[in-house]
């Protein structure tokens, strides 16, 4: 999910190296120096990189797949399966050259025409991937999407197999890194398309990257192999890398404990207590954010004030300091810390814009009753959707609680497992529902994006013309100044409306064992093993 080139970006990944130093030593280790074992909460949600907008399905598919970029081990995205780079003077117009020894995970060659196929896979209204706005920025992506535009018109295009020619709607400053995002990945058509559904089985699925998918055990594990074809195989330290599901990071904390598992980032308050200050204990900054959405199209959230009533009424510190025990940062503001600003370089975007509303419970009841419900009377029946996981459960009942308290409304809890869950918001079938974002780039187009009208990643069902017509025009300009101006006019519109109630900024804390080396996790969350070693 991001890009880099010749002429050098200034935007930068920033990674941890993990290392450690403690007297615990791997079980595992012992019985295969090169495997490392890898816990996530639970499945990736696809496996197919055309269709995919989750941070887990992300962590799994950035082992397994390589793109023209890639974010090398110093943290910058570096050339992947791409070995040369023109940009033309209008800066629309890159052309790559794909690396002959390229190659698919069953020996085949990559080609242009996969990306062709690929990217175009993903803006195909009749695949309907919830990714197609990152691709927007090519030449009629966006008509095409819209069915206003042919395949053929859009600005991608094969002219031989070695040749990519592709055509920007405008310059981008950050199209290089983009092109790191797993929706700008190759997959390959006569897989696809074969009778089998490619993602389902080992036998079917063909990556391009560091490692290859050697078994699928729903619900239990993935196995991961060093994939001998990778185009930096011989890089490659690591044999093995078996990621397990573990639901609730206090079973996570006793695995890692027990020497079960080598790296562990899905911590319980216990995990922090014990290890904080300790060497195996990293935390790094992410450009994440943790928010509800409203379904602006549903009384009595239709009406800006009850939604700004919902949103000034609740005590952030209290929720991560008290009920997560994190040290994670209260959101008031969407666009999260660690993203640089523009222009100040030496300064984040949070900083020089500050904060965008104030917590007020007087004011949250003032406008509840301008709203037509004084103290709450009259209000609807409303419902709360969150995650069945302990942590999204707890704080949803402590905001229960908030709300009761603070503007005497009741609200009703419900929980629903992942898969689930994410079909029922696409659908609209909630008043408030959590989410949470990790952005693709070092730009804050990658949050406010979510938000334009024409994005069909947009839960909220929200639209302003004003927002839209800021964004656009950050789009098809360069002028850095007043870039970040628009931005922060566009974030001032979305908290003053509030169709989303940000809650916290997002930090990577996370647990490995000493002996594990090179394991790195970037500004976007992800963790990455293709420069692990084991010691």
């Amino acid at each position: 999910m991001k890009r880099k080139l010749r002429l050098m970006l200034t935007i930068f990944f920033v990674f941890v190296v993990i290392v450690g130093c403690s007297s615990e030593s791997s079980k595992t280790d012992n019985k295969d120096k090169k495997k490392i074992i890898y816990a996530l909460p639970d499945e990736p949600e696809t496996l197919d990189p055309t269709l995919n907008t989750y941070s887990r399905s992300s962590i799994v598919m950035q082992n397994l797949f390589r793109g023209l970029y890639k974010i090398g081990p110093d943290g910058k995205p570096v050339p992947a399966l791409a070995e040369e780079t023109v940009v033309d003077e209008s800066q629309t117009k890159y052309t790559f050259k794909i690396n002959k020894n390229a190659k698919w995970s069953d020996g085949k060659p990559v080609t242009a025409h996969d990306f062709e196929y690929s990217w175009k896979r993903v803006l195909n209204p009749e695949v309907a991937s919830g990714a197609a706005f990152d691709l927007y920025y090519l030449k009629n992506g966006l008509s095409y999407n819209e069915g206003k535009a042919t395949a053929d018109e859009v600005g991608v295009k094969a002219l031989d197999d070695q040749t990519l020619e592709v055509t920007l709607e405008n310059p981008t400053t950050y199209f290089l890194n983009l092109l790191c995002a797993t929706s700008y990945y190759p997959v390959r058509k006569d897989v696809v398309e074969g009778k089998e559904s490619w993602t389902k089985s080992p036998k079917t699925y063909l990556s391009t990257g560091p490692f290859t998918l050697t078994e699928i055990k729903p619900k239990e594990k993935y196995v991961l192999k060093k994939n001998p074809n990778y185009l930096d195989a011989d890089k490659v330290q690591i044999d093995t890398l078996e990621i397990v599901f573990i639901e609730s990071p206090e079973a996570e904390l006793a695995a890692y404990m027990n020497n079960e598992i080598d790296v562990s980032d899905n911590l319980s308050k216990e995990a922090l207590a014990k290890y904080k200050d300790t060497d195996e204990y990293v935390a790094a900054p992410r450009i994440g954010v943790y928010y509800f959405d409203i379904n602006t199209t549903k009384k009595p959230f239709d009406d800006p004030k009850v939604r700004k009533a919902f949103g000034i009424s609740l005590n952030r510190e209290q929720i991560v300091k008290n009920v997560m025990q994190s040290t994670e940062k209260p959101a008031y503001g969407f666009v999260p810390y660690a993203m640089p600003h523009g222009v100040q370089t030496d300064r984040e975007y949070r900083d020089v814009v500050g904060n965008l509303f104030e917590e007020n419970v007087e004011e949250a009841k003032k406008l509840l009753a301008e709203a037509g419900y004084p103290n709450g009377k009259g209000m609807p029946e409303i419902e709360f959707l969150t995650m069945a996981s302990q942590s999204d459960k707890d704080i949803a009942q402590a905001i229960q609680s908030m709300w009761k308290e603070n503007l005497g409304i009741e609200v009703t809890i419900k929980t629903l497992e992942s898969k689930i869950y994410w079909d029922e918001l696409e659908a609209g079938n909630f008043h408030i529902a959590r989410d949470g974002w990790t952005g693709d780039f070092l730009d804050p187009m990658t949050h406010l994006t979510l938000f334009e009208t024409i994005n069909a990643a947009d839960d909220v069902r929200w639209s302003n013309a004003e927002y839209d017509a800021l964004l656009k025009e950050n789009k098809e300009i360069v002028d850095q100044q007043k870039r970040m101006d628009n931005y922060a006019k566009a974030e001032k519109i979305l908290m003053d409306e509030m169709p989303v109630i940000p809650i916290y900024f997002y930090e990577d804390s996370y647990l490995v064992k000493p002996n594990i080396k090179g394991v790195m996790k970037n500004y976007i969350g992800h963790t990455y093993f293709e420069y692990a070693h084991i010691e």
